[in-house]
């Protein structure tokens, strides 16, 4: 079968037939391409344009590789090419120098990702480690592709553990939730937190948010881990409120694909019902990292809680998605700019890093929006930061991510909340 718009080999296809010949011949190679910026190219000539750029990438991939190549179209801008190893570097230049000829107007750039497989090793493993070799250059411009290595396979094994234990690791309390303490600068009084998920695996000990997310999200699994963390947020609070105690109100971080995998509303909605929480109490946070390909269906869910009383905060304000597009095109109520500008702050030669804050800062209150710096570990970024306007504040400096009861501990005074 093939592919209807390239008539390249479908996924299905292309594992059927490889996977046949991984078993009776060796010498070969696994090529995967991936097309940068391929859904920003379709934003600006139009799905059109976006759909001829695909076809005539197969084309000059069908005429590089001979029939004696198998290729195929595993999704979107993704091809996957089975060949003679022997030329594979050589081939793959020169699909690139296409691209880079491609038009005057626009920059393409295509990263390759090569494996050299066993005789007789699955092909889906083989080709997930030519995918993995493409993405670990998808931050590194100075290179185009890129062989797979070992350290390669230990990552690809500690993703498939992630994704084989997940569901252990929540029923058995593996994953738990801490809170961070955020700052209102005005008072220097406790006004909020941050619940931050934590994973301590019994075989690999401490496995880090900068592994086990990335994975989940990747793998279209996110919305498990953030509904848990979601659930126990709103237990923790319950127990505070019947114990009396006092509390502040606690954001709580979602993926954009979360609004793609589930009804996240929904999820949101029967877990603070569930423990009688008060909406004002809880504020959903979204990370920027993770591009969306349709702005209306996160507008309709950011809408859809304010409408009901919660507040919506961007995370990461200025690391991934284009910050001026995030201000055009959505509705939040508190931004949060990441701090990443000021490690190792000078406030003497640091004037570049501190104009762009403060005029992004500038931006987001012309916005009605308020301003929150993650982040933040000196005082002397503190100091600038109240300075120029900041209202909120979180970071080391201010204190780790701890238990929620020990946050009521800390020296620093903590403002008062309601009890619903």
């Amino acid at each position: 079968m093939t592919d209807e718009l390239t008539g390249l080999l479908t996924r299905k296809t292309f594992q059927e037939r490889a996977g046949k010949i991984l078993n009776s011949e060796e010498n070969l190679a696994i090529v995967w391409l991936n097309l940068d910026n391929f859904k920003m190219y379709n934003k600006r000539f139009g799905f059109e344009k976006g759909d001829e750029l695909l076809k005539d990438t197969a084309g000059i991939i069908s005429t590089i590789y001979s029939e004696k190549s198998m290729r195929a179209r595993f999704s979107d801008d993704n091809f996957v090419i089975l060949t003679d190893w022997t030329s594979v570097e050589m081939n793959t230049e020169m699909i690139q120098q296409y691209l880079y000829e491609y038009r005057e107007d626009v920059s393409l750039r295509l990263r390759a990702g090569i494996y050299f497989p066993s005789k007789n090793e699955d092909i889906r493993s083989s080709c997930d480690r030519a995918k993995l070799a493409c993405d670990s250059i998808r931050k590194n411009h100075s290179m185009n592709s890129c062989m797979f290595h070992e350290g390669m396979s230990r990552k690809l094994a500690l993703q498939q553990y992630i994704l084989d234990t997940l569901g252990l690791a929540i029923n058995q309390n593996r994953i738990q939730v801490l809170y961070q303490p955020i700052v209102r600068l005005s008072t220097g009084k406790i006004c909020e937190t941050e619940a931050l998920t934590r994973w301590t695996d019994p075989e690999l000990g401490a496995i880090s948010p900068a592994e086990f997310i990335p994975t989940l999200e990747q793998y279209r699994e996110i919305h498990k881990l953030d509904i848990h963390s979601l659930n126990q947020v709103c237990k923790d609070y319950r127990t505070r409120i019947e114990q009396g105690l006092s509390v502040v109100p606690v954001s709580v971080n979602l993926s954009r694909l979360d609004f793609e995998l589930c009804n996240i509303f929904q999820e949101v909605e029967l877990a603070v019902m569930t423990n009688d929480i008060s909406r004002e109490m809880i504020r959903i946070e979204i990370t920027e990292s993770v591009n969306d390909d349709d702005v209306a269906i996160l507008n309709l869910g950011i809408e859809k809680f304010r409408a009901m009383g919660y507040e919506v905060w961007m995370d990461d304000f200025g690391s991934g998605y284009s910050s001026l597009n995030v201000l055009k095109d959505y509705n939040f109520d508190t931004i949060k700019f990441d701090m990443k500008f000021l490690r190792g702050f000078d406030i003497n030669k640091s004037e570049k890093a501190k104009y762009i804050i403060s005029s992004n800062l500038s931006m987001a209150r012309l916005m009605g929006m308020q301003a929150l710096a993650e982040g933040v570990e000196n005082a002397e970024q503190l100091e600038y930061l109240q300075s120029i306007g900041f209202d909120k504040a979180q970071g080391y400096y201010f204190g780790r991510p701890m238990k929620f009861e020990e946050i009521f501990m800390l020296e620093r005074e903590v403002e008062d909340a309601k009890n619903s």
